[in-house]
């Protein structure tokens, strides 16, 4: 029996409808990559995305041109960013997903970076070989004896991974197997060397006890963590530069409760996720911690905004201070800047041995965050510093 022409009337307007809703989803993301209608911000995916290729006429230039052109269209075709951020959202809030390709969820609200093979290293299967300890404590060695030759003292410092401190709150899979790298290297250093190696995880696990020590969405401590790590370094440091004191006490500061947004975790999930309560310490009055200054000419070479060198300036105090740090040493520079005439921070690994020359610090304090301990090429960085 032949349908009826109404039928027919409202198939072909479904039809019609899916077709036009088909040609309006192709032409979406050209509309934006156009007109830049997709105003989400960028997604945090840890890395740069792709440039435009540039393009000469050479023949490697050309070779390379489809690969560039290929890579550049990946990170920035149109409504990239919003469809990246309802995935993560929509996977999170419909099927509670517990991992992601750099973040793990944990109990009650927290979140772990899970790059760079942390399940691996946290569990004790990834492990330092013995010919890797002998090149951490070559290393090691080698720096201090060079600033040693000049009169200058050194102390390196880890500070450790948030899973290292807070394992309570990851999945009750995960498990340990054995000692971690870092157990692996502290072991080994105070066994071997006598180079000035700052472990912070005692002092953060017995801080946590009275306050908690690290972000719920960040791979950062937060203001009290990175307090107390203040506290061991400067009695690390006071050590070896007489006369330095004693570092400032917790009374010093008035605690201030705040609302923490999502941090970097957060943001790679592409979510804000909840507020929660949080704590910054304000100095108290009449305490005034100096305020860090930017000043790319220190070292000059291709920074970008949120690594430029920066330095601090205290006329009366007698020491100075050289820094080669990561993104945790950031929280330190005005607590560390009150006890120093001057301190100055590198945001990078490697060292430089003309700045070092032309800087003339007291003490040189290299800062590197656990998990940059574990992948770090030891011998790439003998080698740049020019110390192999």
């Amino acid at each position: 029996m032949k349908p009826p022409a109404a039928f027919d009337k409202v198939n072909c307007g479904v039809s019609a409808l899916l077709a036009v809703v088909f040609l309006i989803g192709l032409c979406l993301p050209t509309v934006d990559s156009l007109f830049d209608v997709d105003k989400a911000p960028w997604v945090n995916e840890n890395r740069a995305p792709a440039k435009f290729p540039q393009v000469t006429l050479s023949v490697q230039s050309l070779r390379a041109l489809p690969a560039g052109l290929e890579a550049y269209y990946h990170d920035h075709f149109g409504f990239r960013k919003r469809l990246i951020r309802w995935d993560k959202k929509w996977k999170y809030e419909l099927f509670k997903e517990e991992t992601y390709p750099d973040v793990m969820m944990g109990r009650d609200g927290w979140l772990f970076y899970t790059a760079q093979q942390m399940v691996e290293h946290f569990r004790g299967i990834k492990t330092f070989t013995p010919e890797e300890l002998r090149n951490w404590q070559s290393l090691l060695e080698k720096r201090r004896d060079w600033l040693a030759s000049r009169g200058i003292k050194y102390v390196f410092v880890i500070p450790p991974d948030k899973h290292s401190i807070y394992p309570e709150y990851l999945p009750d899979w995960l498990t340990k197997v054995g000692p971690t790298k870092l157990d692996k290297l502290i072991a080994y250093m105070k066994e071997h060397s006598t180079v000035e190696v700052l472990d912070l995880r005692p002092v953060l696990m017995a801080a946590k006890k009275t306050a908690r020590t690290y972000l719920y969405s960040d791979t950062h401590w937060n203001s009290y963590g990175s307090f107390i790590a203040y506290q061991a370094l400067m009695r690390a440091l006071a050590l070896q530069l007489p006369g330095l004191g004693a570092p400032l006490p917790y009374e010093a500061f008035q605690p201030t409760v705040f609302q923490e947004k999502g941090g970097d975790l957060a943001r790679i999930l592409g979510q804000k996720m909840p507020d929660r309560v949080g704590v910054v310490l304000y100095p108290r009055p009449p305490l005034q911690l100096p305020e860090p200054e930017e000043d790319i000419n220190i070292f000059v070479k291709k920074w970008n905004k949120d690594t430029l060198p920066v330095y601090t300036e205290n006329p009366a105090r007698r020491y100075t201070l050289l820094c080669f740090h990561d993104s945790f040493a950031m929280s330190l520079t005005q607590l560390l800047g009150y006890h120093f005439k001057r301190t100055v921070y590198i945001w990078q690994y490697n060292w430089n041995k003309q700045l070092i020359e032309r800087q003339k610090p007291d003490v040189v304090v290299d800062e590197i965050l656990e998990r940059f301990v574990n992948d770090m090429d030891v011998r790439k960085l003998m080698k740049d510093d020019g110390l192999s």
